[in-house]
């Protein structure tokens, strides 16, 4: 019907936003209702959109779009509109409208000062993220990865704990720097492509030189100019994550920021460093990726590892949730550096459960807080007769937390694994030490919450509400439903996937890596 379809994703939480400020700042409830209306407005046409790509061609290219849109935007500097919806896209961008919607409808004038601008941040916050998923122009993509700080450093810096000012301080002072390596490498490639375009589809392979750089007078050779623009994105996309040892702001942040934000912000933003990589890691660069992909892999072993043992340690609930979430990110991040079908396609499937999980706990953990009034779990046990709906609900999320088959996570974690034994069996073993962890820090926590001896602080406490019990109850669903029926997500991706990974395993490298046994 040549209707934008991808453009009127963008249109409709940013006009969502702008209207909002029509709403008088009293009118708690409007103000609520109408946030809701644009999240879901914009869920429903997301999914959609997903749902109907199979009946959809696909456009010509060694990256294969299912719905696209191409525009003229900056012809002096090459800068084009140029917006693509595909497998790898497809789902996260599902996920990217279903953690706003959860955050429209737990947040409260209860829980949120100064409501009206909380909305209007996340409905703009909404908009930047679904720009970084959908952009195919390089400067684009900058344009909405740099927009996205914007309002979450607002929602960040306003909502919160008394220590989130330097949360978020640090938070951003990392992203920034990371941003602005991207940004010189961006104008290293548009200036070294010759074609006067910064669109992904124009510099596949890699327009910079393969040559090793020599320091002129010192006789110094180092790395290639390729590899030097691919460790300024992998920098960004690596605090952004976050991979050890980008990952000190990201304890402090989580403790510090209120549940609303973190449901969207654990469950999609952080998301967008591994699909970063996915879109233009694998495939600007595929000599620089075989090169690192080592290392990087071996990074990402230690944040599952790391993350796992630091969980282990803590007691503030939220913390606990904060390292487990690292850990998982890892298991994220080692698909994607595998470079095999197997890893990056359970990498995709993992993003999505991955954001349904987290979402979920951070939900959990403020019920509790909001119940009990502490977060200390060494206050905390005996909860399981007291709150027996949040037991049910809270059980399920735990055993997807820690992989158990039937779950959703088993899947992605299981294809990961996969692609790790592909790269090399040390990497799928060290991986493996996750797993056991994982169940380890996970019934820890569930058990210190719901069975150990009550403390005074439990005593008398409500079970949760039935809004809330509504907004978790889908969630922990699609827990189970994703464990036994994964296929929706990685018979979608897979196809972008494979391409994705021929690209990243070109013949200008020799250490391509074989996709055989793919299941």
């Amino acid at each position: 019907m040549n209707i934008p379809w991808l453009t009127v994703v963008l249109a409709v939480p940013l006009g969502g936003s702008l209207l909002l400020q029509l709403i008088p700042r009293g009118a708690a409830t409007v103000l609520k209702a109408f946030t809701i209306a644009a999240t879901l407005a914009t869920a429903i046409l997301v999914w959609v959109l997903v749902a109907t790509m199979s009946g959809t061609r696909v456009s010509p290219g060694a990256l294969g779009f299912h719905y696209e849109e191409i525009h003229t935007w900056i012809p002096a500097i090459g800068a084009g509109y140029h917006l693509g919806l595909d497998g790898i896209s497809a789902w996260i961008l599902a996920l990217n409208a279903g953690v706003f919607l959860l955050g429209a409808l737990i947040v409260s004038r209860r829980s949120t000062d100064r409501l009206k601008l909380f909305c209007g941040l996340l409905l703009l916050t909404e908009t930047m993220t679904a720009g970084v998923l959908l952009s195919v122009d390089l400067l684009l993509f900058y344009l909405f990865w740099e927009g996205m700080l914007i309002p979450l450093y607002f929602v960040l810096a306003n909502y919160g704990n008394e220590n989130r000012g330097r949360a978020t301080l640090k938070f951003v002072i990392y992203t920034v720097a990371g941003s602005l390596l991207m940004l010189l490498a961006i104008i290293a490639l548009g200036v070294a492509s010759g074609r006067s375009s910064f669109d992904l589809t124009a510099l596949l392979g890699g327009p910079l030189s393969r040559t090793p750089v020599v320091i002129p007078g010192l006789n110094i050779t180092t790395f290639t100019p390729e590899q030097w623009a691919f460790l300024a994105f992998a920098a960004a996309f690596a605090i952004k994550i976050p991979i050890v040892p980008f990952h000190t702001w990201l304890p402090d942040l989580y403790e510090s920021a209120p549940v609303p934000v973190l449901v969207f912000f654990a469950g999609l933003v952080s998301k967008l460093g591994a699909y970063g990589f996915i879109r233009f890691g694998l495939t600007l660069f595929p000599d620089a990726i075989n090169t690192f992909k080592w290392l990087l892999a071996a990074l990402a072993v230690l944040s599952i590892i790391y993350g796992a043992l630091m969980a282990l340690s803590q007691t503030d609930l939220k913390r606990i949730v904060a390292y487990s979430s690292l850990s998982h990110l890892g298991f994220i991040a080692l698909g994607i550096f595998t470079l095999t079908t197997n890893g990056v396609n359970g990498a995709v499937i993992q993003i999505v459960n991955h954001g349904i999980i987290i979402a979920a706990l951070f939900i959990i953990v403020g019920i509790v807080e909001e119940r009990t009034g502490t977060r200390d779990i060494r206050e905390l046990s005996g909860l399981e007769k007291r709150m027996p709906w949040l037991y049910a609900l809270f059980l399920v999320a735990t055993l997807a937390g820690l992989g158990m088959p039937g779950m959703n996570s088993f899947a992605g974690e299981f294809s990961i694994m996969l692609g790790a034994f592909q790269l090399h069996p040390v990497y799928a073993v060290l991986a493996g030490v996750g797993v056991v962890l994982a169940c380890w820090y996970m019934l820890r926590l569930h058990q210190g919450l719901m069975h150990d001896p009550p403390q005074p602080r439990t005593e008398g406490v409500r079970d949760m509400r039935l809004s809330q019990g509504l907004v978790l109850l889908p969630l922990t669903a699609l827990m189970v439903l994703l464990g036994v029926f994964p296929r929706p997500v990685g018979d979608i991706a897979r196809p972008s996937v494979e391409q994705t990974v021929v690209v990243a395993n070109s013949p200008h490298t020799s250490t391509a890596v074989t996709n055989a046994g793919a299941p």
